[in-house]
């Protein structure tokens, strides 16, 4: 439960008016818990709080500094990230860097959650054998249950659609007892995903590789996977092989917004 500092509260109750479920009210001249109801702890309170007097335990109620100003122009940064992202298929052999990978994964955090319960969880595998021993598990698969026929015939034209040549393979997880696992993670590895591309390293959404990480009992126990839960997504990382795949253009979308106005 947050905490209201009444030493420090100005009784501005920014607080209670950003409260989505009532759990602050006004109350005389300060700002109140209601303990009575149920805090999700989102701490739009304290973000919205000039005086920093919402905690949360020991942990302040926000990150040092102000609320940063974006750009005039981040409206097109944002626009030019999004239309430049590629899936890339070619990596150099180099995996990304563990601490580029935990800042990413830190920031996927500001993802859009159901009642902020943030249920993404991360496996990363930049193992190169490991990574091997997961491929030979698939393509063993594949050979007994006749299943992805098309994957077998590529790769014995020397090409990998599973895994491609990545030196990374993050793979996101929850327990399917969460509210919205398959959306929440969604939005979490697409927040991980562009922290990579906008900072030069290329990535590709693996849906064959999240398809059989629950048909191959192997891969379960590879992946010290929890019973009670599943991977809902996976990407392939690294740096790319520009000589493979060097894009100048932006290329077009024939499928033009569906939209309709009610």
């Amino acid at each position: 439960m947050v905490t209201i500092d009444l030493e420090k509260c100005i009784g501005c109750f920014n607080c209670v008016s950003a409260c989505p479920f009532l759990v602050l009210r006004a109350e005389e001249d300060k700002a109140a818990v209601d303990k009575a109801e149920r805090c999700i702890l989102c701490l739009h309170c304290a973000a919205a709080c000039p005086a920093n007097a919402v905690t949360l335990g020991n942990f302040e109620g926000v990150l040092p500094g102000d609320f940063p100003e974006l750009p005039v122009d981040a409206g097109q940064r944002m626009e030019n990230l999004l239309m430049t992202r590629r899936s890339y298929r070619h990596f150099k052999p180099e995996p990304v860097p563990r601490d580029v990978l935990e800042n990413a994964f830190r920031v996927s955090a500001w993802a859009p959650s159901a009642k902020n319960q943030h249920p993404a969880k991360w496996i990363v595998i930049d193992n190169g054998d490991t990574i091997k021993k997961i491929m030979d598990h698939i393509l063993g698969y594949i050979e007994e249950t006749g299943k992805f026929p098309e994957v077998a015939n590529v790769y014995k034209e020397g090409h990998n659609p599973v895994l491609g040549n990545a030196g990374t393979i993050i793979l996101v997880y929850a327990r399917t007892s969460d509210i919205y696992p398959t959306i929440d993670t969604a939005l979490a590895l697409y927040n991980t995903d562009l922290m990579l591309q906008s900072q030069g390293f290329g990535t590709c959404w693996a849906g064959y590789l999240t398809r059989v990480c629950h048909e191959v009992p192997a891969l379960r126990d590879i992946l010290d996977l929890p019973e009670d839960c599943r991977v809902y997504g996976a990407l392939l990382a690294g740096y790319p092989e520009t000589e493979a795949e060097r894009y100048v253009h932006i290329p077009n979308r024939l499928k033009q917004p569906d939209i309709k106005w009610l």
